[in-house]
């Protein structure tokens, strides 16, 4: 069976002690308290598995390399390295676990490509006998090269993605849902999506959609990173609703001023939805100017097209002796037609009539590009015109705030802190506009999502939930007989809910099934699969860093999850499962299992995966 087999990861600088942490090939559990690196050695692994960089944190100063071990299927032992500032890989067909390094054998670029074996994702797909597939990226049939890449969202899971409401088949980037749930498939049933013939029609706009949502979800980012320090959008217009009140209460003696300032705001909002309206207009106007240009190019070629056809028509049957070319007369019975510059024929005819309704086409085209320049200069004022206004209202709220009570500190105070409220709130407008625009577009992606998913097939589904329930009922979670993988919805339903409707605690171990389940689902079936399974945190959300603080277990997963949870890993999962928890095990673990413990106490044990840095006399060393 082709499968891989992580054997360590490690750190090495020159002036640096040398970390490395060493995997069995069953279970190792790497427990501990909070911060104390492991979750920067999952972020470490996938950085080495082609991740694009590498959290950079204080006790990683001074390190340079990272090595990765690994064990191919051929059973032969190699050493991937990467420099910690990211950057092609470089293979060594040995087992090192400290620098300096020699030559490599191998150079391997970071980047996937199907055309050059000379990267990481090729190497490993290679050895995994993936390298030919091809999976489904949209509803016309589209595929692409897999990517390892592809792969490894579905076996390693980081602390985030493991409590996350996201479905743990994708990675909640509308660009890539397509793909990733055709890779679910691929590994579900054994067969890539080569056999698709792809339609020859598909619209441009499909190509489009997912760049389209790429912006808007930067456009959001950069709007909650605005109120990442603000209250919800109730609590401000409760507070917004309170500071009306006790502003109305100070401004017995500005009363008219302010009844300006609010019919100024109120002028400012429609002007500002007025410039929006006229942008949204000038982006139609915009496009149909585009599409109507090509049709006009169109007709232009047509007319060329059928003036060439028209004189290729007369020359033919001016300068071909003999029978007529057109009507068959001989030629003594061919007769000079004085009335005009050549005979006139059918042939002649029909292109002249062609040529006369193309003219009339091009002119009625002509007329509505006419009216679409005009339309556009009408909204293009309008736009301006809004502009010029909304800064001249924005002068003149400027001048009455500074009009209002200047001596009245509390007053100053009271309308700034509002300014500020009403800043928040229109950015949470502004969210709540770009999320419907979201939707909107999302449309066209959900169309090729629920063809790919109406494509999985309901037995391989079937066997893949009565696995997901089977590794749920072992570690004794209830009602675990009705859980199951929604097709539709591409999640796991559980206690009749989907899972992204359960508490982060229950989210975590649903998703450590799915990504267990679907691992020994392929291993049970001898399907393609990395082999391998690393879990950030599948018990536990959080253990306070004190010495001694217990860690604690999410009230909402039943009692005794965490024994049967290493039961069962341990004896019914035939890959390698890699666990950074913050809970202990209740139990002893098994005498082949890899038990790791970081302390986070120095002198006491390992302190966690990069040794701590302390100051002294102001320089910093390391301990």
């Amino acid at each position: 069976m082709s499968r891989l087999r992580l054997l360590h990861i490690t750190l090495w600088g020159p002036n640096v002690p040398l970390s490395t942490v060493e995997f069995g090939a069953g279970l190792t559990l790497i427990r501990g308290p909070s911060d104390t690196g492991k979750s920067f050695m999952v972020e470490a692994i996938d950085f080495m598995l082609g991740g694009k960089s590498l959290k950079e944190i204080p006790e990683r100063t001074s390190y340079s390399t990272v090595l990765l071990g690994v064990q191919l299927p051929t059973g032969e032992v190699v050493t991937i390295s990467r420099s910690v500032a990211g950057g092609a890989f470089s293979l060594y067909r040995s087992d090192l676990r400290s620098g300096p390094l020699p030559v490599s054998d191998e150079n391997l670029a970071a980047k996937h490509n199907p055309k050059n074996d000379k990267n990481l994702s090729m190497f490993l797909l290679k050895h995994l006998d993936l390298d030919k597939a091809l999976i489904r990226k949209n509803a016309q049939g589209a595929t692409v090269s897999l990517s390892f890449r592809d792969l490894v969202h579905l076996c390693i899971i980081d602390e985030t993605k493991m409590q996350s409401d996201v479905a743990p088949a994708i990675t909640g980037q509308y660009t890539t849902k397509t793909k990733e749930i055709s890779t679910l498939k691929l590994l579900l049933e054994a067969e890539d999506d080569s056999s698709i013939v792809a339609a020859q029609d598909a619209p441009t706009s499909a190509r489009t959609t997912g760049a389209k949502i790429e912006v808007i979800d930067h456009l959001l980012s950069d709007l909650e990173a605005q109120l990442a320090d603000a209250p919800e959008e109730g609590q401000l217009r409760d507070q917004l609703a309170r500071l009306n009140g006790a502003i109305e209460d100070q401004t017995s003696a500005v009363e008219g001023l302010l009844a300006e300032r609010a019919a100024l705001a109120e002028q400012t909002r429609e002007v500002q939805q007025a410039a929006q309206g006229a942008r949204r207009e000038l982006a139609e106007v915009g496009a149909l100017q585009g599409r109507f240009g090509l049709l006009s190019e169109q007709y232009d070629s047509d007319l060329e097209r059928l003036a060439t056809i028209k004189e290729a028509g007369v020359l033919l049957g001016f300068f071909t002796p003999g029978a007529c070319q057109f009507c068959g007369a001989e030629v003594a019975d061919q007769r000079y037609n004085h009335s005009h510059s050549v005979d006139g024929t059918a042939f002649e005819d029909s292109v002249d009539a062609e040529i006369a309704r193309t003219n009339e086409l091009r002119s009625d085209l002509a007329l509505t590009l006419e009216e679409l320049a005009r339309r556009g200069e009408e909204t293009r004022g309008s736009w301006r015109n809004a502009a010029v206004r909304a800064n001249a209202l924005a002068a003149r709220l400027q001048s009455l705030d500074e009009d209002l009570s200047p001596g009245d500190t509390t007053l100053r105070e009271l309308m700034a802190i509002k300014s500020g409220v009403e800043m928040s709130l229109q950015l949470y407008v502004q969210i709540a506009d770009l999320n419907r625009l979201k939707a909107e577009i999302a449309d066209v992606t959900q169309a090729d999502v629920a063809v790919v998913s109406n494509g999985l097939n309901l037995t391989a589904l079937s066997e893949f939930s009565a696995e997901i329930a089977k590794r749920l009922a072992a570690w004794g979670y209830p009602d675990s007989s009705s859980v199951r993988y929604d097709r539709s919805a591409q999640d796991i339903v559980a206690d009749d809910q989907y899972r992204s409707a359960h508490g982060k605690g229950v989210r975590a171990i649903l998703h450590a099934a799915f990504t267990l389940g679907l691992a020994q689902y392929c291993l049970d079936r001898d399907i393609a699969h990395p082999g391998f399974v690393v879990l950030d945190s599948p018990l536990v959300t959080y253990r306070p860093p004190e010495s001694g603080s217990p860690a604690l277990l999410d009230e909402s997963l039943p009692a005794g999850i965490v024994r049967d949870f290493y039961r069962d890993i341990q004896r019914s999962f035939d890959g390698q499962v890699i666990v950074m928890e913050n809970l202990d095990p209740t139990e002893p673990l098994g005498p082949d299992a890899v038990d790791v413990v970081f302390t986070k106490t120095n002198g006491l044990g390992r302190y966690g995966f990069l040794p701590p840095k302390r100051s002294t006399g102001g320089l910093v060393v390391r301990d």
